[in-house]
């Protein structure tokens, strides 16, 4: 009689779009099958929208899930309309573009969190509705508020991303309300006993930072036995092609900068190198190879852009060679 393979963990740290689209279409799509999965999301993005609570990455990473994430929009999902917020326009900036079925999903939560509900709970409660079956763990109940410092004044993330559409050059960044937060429950716990860690290929200010801000992350990134490994959010050799992708690509150069990061693939490396073992690396960037591996971290090269069709068999080949690796003794 043949021995049952034994399952693996991998918990992923995410934002909204970057992980979204490297968790739909491939393996971990799929992890009740092969991988016990938890997914560790960020919330500095949170928002208050017209009496809703909008939590944005949440939304995405539980969209790739149930594969109907709108990769092309880079946010909500497929298929959807948008007649409620045409309508909202008569009466008021209707800045924020929310589809008619994703309002049924920000009109759930905020009635759940009315409830007394934490926002942990709530999210157990609608990816279960969703027939979700990874963990998917916002970073704190606690709010915690991404703010950016402009030359026009403070700004909130959607403020500045999608009302501001990103022109205000950026000074800084801050994450208010970090100090006294606490991680939502499970999620120290999915990063330690993991047999992975994955960095998703996110913005590593304004989605990464925020998680990795919170007291006790770090050090528990530190102290684990298994491998971390980082995916590149940066792909320096081909230039973003889509309106989405160009205002993608300015907003993290800008958040990259104001932290004096260099906008490259080896700039993110070096930003995490405390942290992790293993660094995957765009195959048309191979030239920052050897500058990645002088910092001691490891490194894979793949096609991290491929489409739907292939990227399966990319994310399948980045877990097996992260499992593989040992950790860098700090």
């Amino acid at each position: 009689m043949s021995r049952a393979r034994t399952r693996r963990s991998v918990t992923v740290l995410c934002g909204g779009f970057g992980a979204a689209r490297f968790l739909q279409h491939g393996p971990l799509a799929a992890a009740p099958h092969s991988w016990d999965l938890r997914l560790v999301v960020n919330t500095g993005d949170d928002f208050a929208y017209h009496g809703l609570q909008i939590s944005p990455d949440l939304d995405s990473v539980l969209y790739a899930l149930a594969g109907c994430f709108d990769e092309q929009r880079g946010w909500g999902l497929v298929p959807d309309t948008f007649h409620a917020t045409t309508a909202l326009g008569r009466y008021t900036d209707a800045w924020f573009k929310v589809g008619d079925r994703d309002l049924a999903q920000h009109l759930r939560r905020s009635q759940l969190l009315a409830q007394g509900m934490s926002l942990a709970e709530a999210t157990r409660v609608l990816g279960a509705a969703w027939q979700i079956r990874a963990d998917l763990l916002p970073m704190s109940n606690d709010p915690v508020r991404t703010v950016i410092a402009t030359d026009e004044g403070l700004l909130a993330f959607q403020d500045y991303v999608v009302r501001r559409r990103g022109e205000p050059r950026v000074e800084a960044i801050a994450y208010e309300g970090i100090d006294s937060a606490c991680c939502a429950p499970g999620v120290l716990t999915a990063v330690t006993d993991s047999d992975l860690v994955l960095l998703a290929p996110s913005n590593p200010i304004g989605s990464l930072g925020p998680i990795l801000a919170l007291p006790g992350m770090s050090a528990a990134l530190r102290s684990r036995p298994a491998p971390v490994v980082a995916v590149t959010p940066v792909v320096a050799a081909r230039p973003p092609r889509t309106p989405p992708e160009r205002s993608r690509y300015a907003v993290r150069e800008a958040f990259l900068a104001a932290c004096g990061i260099p906008h490259s693939p080896a700039g993110v490396a070096a930003h995490y190198r405390d942290l992790i073992d293993g660094f995957v690396l765009d195959e048309r960037d191979a030239g920052a190879r050897a500058q990645i591996e002088d910092l001691g971290v490891a490194t894979l090269s793949v096609d991290t852009l491929a489409a739907p069709a292939a990227r399966g068999t990319m994310t399948a080949r980045v877990l097996d060679w992260a499992c593989s690796l040992a950790r860098i003794t700090r």
